[in-house]
């Protein structure tokens, strides 16, 4: 189940919380390296099921119960056991911050946090389950009832960061803007990363070509094609360590037009040959 333009907003101290995404699905297929914009954040909740985060380069036993966020510009991939697939909620969510924020706001704690990875301490799962009921039958006031469960989970998740924060004697705050249109862009380069072009992506943004140039250029650094290129080449890695397919059933996978274009790219990009890659996996 994936929700989206569900136009839930609240303020907590003046920052504009929107939340643009509400989704529950099983993770059967292993989910791509990726990340998100500079101000984008996803909360992770894994009901069911067992797994793995890969972030940063750091591999994170998930079990039921496992609670995560990665923020701004964290890559991040997920792969589910195959026996035991994870369950997961998700919620993604912009923020927009003004410029004069006083440190140590509830809103500031929140924004600076752009990875967190622990079990849940303040039944999130219940939250969860919850909203979940609500989209799926709705009430009298029901977007109003949601917005003030997503304002719990926030401040659940501002009270663990804090909790850690003190021990460590950190204290900090960030602003951000808001925009429905990085979520179209993260999530056509991690599920259409075969087919999308900068035109369909274009037209999806209701903007023009080289607005969506520069707007990429700006917000993740990369150009389309370099932004096409890296998530290919992050389905590439998952399906290669997977190892179900041969390369050039990959090759074909990824949308590419030979086997050998395939691997000159592969090589170009991580250095050495996806046989090379898929003997280390």
């Amino acid at each position: 189940m994936k929700y989206r333009s569900l136009n839930i907003t609240f303020d907590i101290e003046s920052t504009e919380f929107k939340i643009l995404s509400l989704c529950l699905e099983k993770l059967i297929n292993p989910i791509p390296m990726h990340s998100h914009s500079k101000n984008s954040y996803e909360l992770h909740y894994i009901s069911f099921g067992n797994g793995t985060l890969i972030s940063n380069g750091v591999s994170y036993d998930i079990t039921p119960g496992t609670l995560f966020m990665t923020g701004p510009n964290v890559e991040h991939e997920q792969i589910s056991e195959p026996e035991n697939p994870m369950t997961e909620y998700c919620v993604y969510l912009k923020i927009e911050q003004p410029p004069k924020t006083e440190r140590g706001s509830l809103a500031g704690i929140f924004a600076d946090k752009v990875f967190w990875f622990g079990q849940d301490s303040k039944d999130v799962h219940e939250l969860m389950k919850k909203t979940f009921s609500e989209l799926e039958s709705p009430g009298l006031g029901s977007k109003l009832f949601i917005s003030s469960l997503m304002q719990q989970l926030i401040l659940y998740m501002i009270r663990i960061y804090q909790a850690e924060d003190e021990k460590e004697g950190v204290v900090s705050g960030a602003k951000e803007q808001i925009d429905l249109t990085y979520l179209i862009i993260e999530e056509e380069f991690l599920y259409n990363y075969k087919d999308v072009t900068l035109k369909s992506l274009s037209e999806k943004l209701k903007l023009s070509c080289r607005q969506t140039e520069r707007l990429l250029c700006r917000h993740y650094n990369s150009s389309f094609q370099q932004k096409k290129t890296q998530a290919r080449m992050f389905a590439a890695g998952t399906l290669l360590r997977e190892g179900k397919k041969s390369i050039l059933e990959i090759s074909q996978e990824l949308g590419y037009s030979s086997g050998e274009h395939f691997a000159s790219t592969f090589k170009k990009y991580y250095g050495i040959t996806p046989t090379q890659y898929k003997k280390q996996a």
